[in-house]
């Protein structure tokens, strides 16, 4: 094992003890950069995609406030990552009182956007880690929602309509990618009591949070335009991690 794969290999541990025993990580953009080996440019060619995510248009509260697309891959352990054909995203309105109970047809991933270098390393990434704190590989169904949420004088923007809450998988991640002209937007993370263990604002491209969705519950305040004469976003990447059940 070489000098840096063995550096690698301790700091990976550790993000995935931390991740067990504290129900959550966080880790800076910059951290997470030199973790994937990724250049401003290539990060910023990622976002690019963003200004091309497409209406939410079932939003429960009516509002027109959220852009996204929606994929869906199967990562067996040991084998290639494979994107799935694309379908409906479904929830229960147990883990979702707004918008569960119905079947919501989002536009898929474009197909630049899962071929992008960025994405497929933190998809790498962030299996290793899930796979860390689980102990041993595990057989993983991934969903990806790419979101915009703008912000302007009519209605603020809401990351979490459906206030604190937790997403019904095994890890729920949320990556930022850019901010334009929003202020808000601080997120919570709690435990099943609802008390309070981190609360941060994702700023800086790459900034992310990773929870264990069974054990903690989280939300997003809202965000609104400092400048409300210029458009104003907060744009996110959010991966949930299922084991699929033998």
């Amino acid at each position: 094992m070489s000098t840096d794969t063995l550096i690698e290999s301790v700091l990976f541990d550790g993000f995935g003890r931390h991740l067990h025993e504290q129900r959550f990580l966080f880790l800076t953009g910059d951290a997470l950069g030199g973790i994937l080996a990724v250049t401003a440019r290539q990060v910023a060619a990622f976002a690019d995609h963003w200004p091309r995510l497409t209406l939410d248009r079932h939003m429960g509260d009516g509002g027109t406030y959220r852009y996204r697309r929606y994929g869906e891959f199967d990562a067996p352990p040991e084998a290639a990552r494979a994107q799935l054909p694309h379908g409906p995203y479904e929830q229960p309105t147990y883990i979702n009182g707004l918008n569960g109970g119905v079947s919501r047809l989002f536009d898929p991933l474009e197909p630049t956007f899962v071929a992008d270098p960025v994405f497929n390393r933190l998809l790498d990434w962030l299996t290793r880690l899930c796979d860390q704190c689980e102990g041993s590989p595990q057989h993983w169904n991934i969903r990806l929602h790419p979101y915009r949420i703008v912000a302007d004088l009519t209605q603020a923007g809401n990351p979490t309509p459906e206030g604190l809450h937790r997403d019904g998988v095994d890890y729920i991640v949320s990556m930022m990618v850019a901010r334009c002209n929003v202020e808000g937007g601080e997120s919570t993370i709690t435990d099943n009591h609802r008390q309070v263990l981190w609360q941060r604002t994702l700023q800086k491209p790459l900034d992310i949070m990773i929870g264990q969705d069974a054990r903690t519950m989280h939300s997003v305040t809202p965000v609104s335009p400092i400048d409300p004469t210029l458009p104003a976003w907060r744009d996110v990447l959010v991966v949930a991690f299922t084991k699929v059940q033998a």
